[in-house]
């Protein structure tokens, strides 16, 4: 007897076409909500991580907004000639630049974060609070799972 082979999926239904629908739109309004204040998304991360340490290197920044190193010196000048940061030389380690926040920098800190929550919110609107939390801890596990060295011939678990 042979097995019937299902038929191929479309993108619409597979989960990373889905996932990167909804990371475009969650950009869109981001952005849009951003606009408001000023701002844009990468340069939100930037202030967002600069707000927790003020010590993290460039290259820590451009991971967490995403960008190449390259991409974050520009964002940083922008910053600096925003009013939003100020960067001097490290007192005791002179080829380190630590970042800081300006009074101005704290508050779009504030407003990028509210912004943020504005638009989240309406993501999650139509779920109920625990399958907002099942799905973000779902998305950990995926992306802790697309961490680690890919194995040959592993099967989808069902």
């Amino acid at each position: 007897m042979s097995k019937v082979k299902p038929a191929p999926r479309s993108g619409v239904d597979w989960i990373g076409y889905n996932l990167k629908i909804t990371q475009h739109r969650l950009r869109q309004r981001l952005d849009a909500e951003l606009a408001r204040i000023g701002i844009t998304a990468p340069q939100n991360a930037v202030l967002l991580a600069v707000a927790g340490n003020p010590r993290i290197s460039n290259a820590e920044l451009a991971r967490a907004a995403f960008v190449t190193p390259q991409t974050m010196q520009a964002i940083l000048v922008n910053l600096e000639r925003d009013g939003l940061i100020a960067r001097s030389p490290h007192p005791e380690h002179g080829r380190v630049i630590m970042t800081e926040l300006t009074a101005a920098g704290q508050k779009a800190v504030a407003e990028g974060a509210k912004a943020a929550d504005v638009v989240e919110r309406q993501m999650l609107s139509m779920l109920s609070t625990e399958e907002a939390r099942l799905l973000c801890e779902l998305l950990k596990r995926c992306a802790v799972t697309l961490n680690d060295e890919p194995r040959q011939g592993s099967p989808l678990r069902s």
